[in-house]
């Protein structure tokens, strides 16, 4: 039986009993746009969550360090629940991130220590406590490591036993239910799962999910590690039981068509605000934009919807987490459920990246 909530498809998050919407509300730019760089505050964002869930979207992912390390994309969920009640909470599906350290509220600048960041088992406890405090909720139904945690000789800090100890005490806890991997390379996704079965109270506890950067333009990114392929790394989170959940799923806005040639400077937008126009901008990534868009307009979907269907129309992808802060971003991403790629529309994208980007 076909699972769905208030019309939208779900699905299982890896080799879990977790399910979560199709298309998920991705918070990176959610806070306190005073003072923290955030782009969307309480007051529309009260509006986008409860649209969100009239459309059947309850997977919401951020993450404690979002907006310069304010931590106010949770605060600003966690006084959505505060505002809407216990039955609420329990619909939505909760992920969050813990490695970066976070300022305390108001704060504008804040030195760490070393144990204030990172993967030992006391800033472990100590960051799911503040998570929890900041969501205004008793647990965290998906939680990922947010780094690798190794340094720059490829050595970890901390000792993979430790870190993956205290994140099965916390699903001992109750404070999490399910657990995940972002910025993970394959191989270092292969070692947490070796030391999950160690250091896990059970073979039910391991990793579920693995969020890395993936997307039509950029492949070979979500493998995280130099000279890397999607291939590869898919075959390899197959392996681990690791549902996809891909992070810039529209390549920081270039794939929704808002940057096209000709009006570039003249546009706005998150590649222009956070400086990267020089990765995205390139000849290549614009040509080929040109092309999906085409394909896109024969279609009658916009290029986003595009995107984000190509994304779904692998089954190892369990949710995609576009970026919202606008309610007509969240009612565009919901319709991309609705497109469905055939293989020669596939072939076609691959000839299209071919043609326009040289692959």
């Amino acid at each position: 039986m076909a699972e769905e909530f208030r019309g939208m498809p779900c699905r299982r998050v890896g080799n879990s009993g977790l399910f979560v919407s199709a298309i998920g509300l991705g918070m990176w730019k959610w806070g306190d746009p005073l003072y923290d760089g955030s782009r969307i505050g309480d007051h529309e964002g009260f509006e986008v969550f409860d649209r969100a869930l009239e459309l059947g979207v309850f997977h919401w992912d951020t993450a404690c360090s979002y907006n310069l390390g304010s931590g106010n994309s949770e605060r600003v969920m966690g006084r959505y629940f505060a505002s809407r009640g216990r039955s609420v909470r329990e619909q939505v599906v909760v992920a969050t991130k813990i490695h970066n350290p976070v300022r305390e509220e108001h704060a504008m600048q804040a030195d760490f220590t070393p144990n204030q960041l990172g993967a030992s088992r006391a800033y472990i406890r100590f960051a799911v406590d503040k998570c929890l405090q900041r969501l205004q909720t008793d647990y965290i139904d998906l939680l990922y490591l947010h780094q690798n945690g190794m340094d720059e000789e490829g050595n970890y800090r901390v000792p993979p036993e430790e870190t993956w100890g205290a994140f099965d005490d916390l699903v001992t806890q109750g404070k999490v239910h399910y657990l995940a991997v972002s910025n993970h390379s394959a191989g270092q996704m292969k070692h947490v799962v070796g030391v999950m079965k160690q250091v896990g109270k059970d073979v039910s506890r391991r990793i579920v999910a693995v969020q890395n950067r993936y997307n039509l333009l950029e492949r070979d990114q979500v493998a995280c590690e130099e000279g890397g392929k999607e291939a590869s790394f898919l075959k390899a989170a197959e392996k681990a039981g690791a549902g996809m959940v891909p992070f810039y799923p529209l390549a920081s806005g270039l794939l929704t068509g808002r940057y096209r040639k000709g009006g570039l400077d003249s546009v706005s937008g998150r590649i222009i605000d956070d400086g990267t126009q020089a990765e995205f901008f390139t000849d290549a990534n614009l040509r080929a934009v040109e092309g999906l868009m085409g394909m896109a307009g024969e279609k009658g979907i916009s290029l986003a919807q595009l995107a984000i269907a190509w994304l779904l129309a692998n089954a190892q992808v369990s949710s995609v987490i576009a970026g919202v802060t606008k309610m007509e971003h969240l009612e565009d991403n919901v319709q991309a459920t609705q497109v469905v790629l055939s293989e020669e529309d596939l072939k076609r994208i691959d000839e299209v990246l071919e043609e326009e980007k040289g692959e």
